[in-house]
Formats: C-alpha cells, structure tokens, sequence
C-alpha cells in the first residue's frame, strides 16, 4: 500500500495562504480610522475657516495671523490623509510598516502639540482653557493612535 507523506490532521488546503498578511485587528483598525478621519476633519476645518477651527480649542486668533491655524490645518490634513492611504494588501504585511510611520508621525506631532499647550500655560502666553483643550485633544489623539499601532 502506498505511504503517504500527508498527515491526517491536517487539511488539504490550507485556510489562509502562508504569505497573506494577517489582518488588522478590528479595534486597532477603528483607532486608526477614526484617528484618520478627525486629522482630516480637523485638517480641512482649520485651512477653511481658522476661526472655527481655533474656536474649538477655545483660542482667539486674529485675522491678521490665519496663516497659522491654516498650517495645523494642512499638518493635519495631510497626517489623516497619509494614514488613510498607508495600508496596501501587494505589499507582503499589507502595508503595516507604513500604517506604523503614518501612525508615529502623528503621534509626534501630538507630543509637539501637548508641549506647546503646557508651555502656553507655563508662561502665561495661552489661557488655562485653551491650554486644556489642546493638551486634553492631543492627549486624546495619541492614546487613539497608541491603540492603532499597538494592534499592529
């Protein structure tokens, strides 16, 4: 009788390819695109209307320096829309590696963010308001992109 070298536990086929990426997990994959969706949001709200955008950290910036929100504004815009587009299935871990750059790069830019809140307040050049709301929002920005990359 013929030997074969198959053992029978296992299955014919197997039930994922061995050189297909695992997927991401499902909370890690909502962090990441909620994280996305609120730079962009953010982004596009700040480069529109930088009142606005300002208001929602309880800053007052004249019209005479718009450009600045604006630059947060396309920071952001670009940092949600890099994330969005850092995942790609032909690449052999489906575009994990730069999910992760994407990521550490806006957490950076939160980290920058949260200290320029705190110094505000430390020197007296920002209100106690406008100094929580950013490093309360920064905050918030870097636990959801901790909970992103800690699932890939």
């Amino acid at each position: 009788m013929p030997s074969s070298i198959h053992n029978q536990n296992e299955p014919l086929l197997p039930a994922k390819l061995a050189n297909e990426p695992e997927p991401i997990n499902s909370i890690s994959n909502i962090a990441i695109k909620a994280i996305a969706a609120l730079r962009v949001g953010l982004g596009i709200t700040c480069l529109v209307s930088p009142h606005f955008g300002c208001s929602l950290f309880e800053m007052d910036v004249p019209a005479a320096y718009d450009a600045l929100p604006r630059m947060f504004g396309g920071r952001d815009l670009v940092l949600g829309v890099l994330l969005l587009t850092a995942g790609d299935n032909h690449l052999p871990d489906g575009g994990r590696h730069e999910i992760k750059r994407a990521l550490w790069a806006g957490v950076a830019a939160d980290v920058v963010d949260m200290s320029s809140g705190l110094i505000g307040l430390a020197t007296g050049t920002s209100s106690s308001a406008s100094a929580a709301f950013l490093v309360f929002g920064a905050s918030a920005a870097v636990t959801i992109g901790a909970v992103g990359l800690r699932g890939l």
